[in-house]
């Protein structure tokens, strides 16, 4: 009988460390995806933030126009903030004028928004053709940071 009762006390004693263990396991799940909601709430903020900023962009291009640029590469490293960046409640913005098209009379230009946050910072790149007063957007994409 002695004997009896330390096996079922050693039973009872594993069945609670394996419990443990699952519910620690458990617990670490719940904690990643909490995390993993977080990411993504503040990669969705930080998009909402690059919009808002690209059509800033846009705003500022209707009302003056800049002037033509010699090497209008994109921003370098565009992630960083490196250049002449203005800024609005939302984000920044970078305006450049391409000079006139080949295809249509239009003038071309390019404006890449970059969100404020900085963990997960977004950035747009929108091209607009300006013509007779009215300004379309001709392309568009979002810059990844190996971009």
């Amino acid at each position: 009988m002695k004997c009896q009762r330390g096996v079922v006390l050693l039973s009872a004693l594993v069945l609670s460390l394996l419990l443990g263990l699952l519910a620690t396991s458990a617990l670490s799940n719940a904690l990643m995806e909490t995390r993993m909601t977080g990411y993504m709430r503040d990669g969705l903020l930080a998009l909402e933030e690059a919009e808002a900023a690209l059509q800033a962009g846009e705003s500022e291009l209707k009302r003056a126009t800049p002037d033509l640029c010699t090497a209008c590469m994109p921003p370098a490293r565009s992630h960083d903030l490196a250049g002449q960046w203005q800024g609005t409640q939302d984000g920044y913005f970078h305006l450049q004028n391409l000079g006139p098209s080949k295809r249509a009379q239009a003038t071309l230009f390019r404006v890449t928004a970059v969100s404020k946050q900085t963990q997960s910072r977004h950035v747009l790149e929108a091209v607009y053709a300006v013509a007779d007063g009215t300004t379309r957007r001709v392309s568009w994409r979002q810059i990844l940071r190996g971009d």
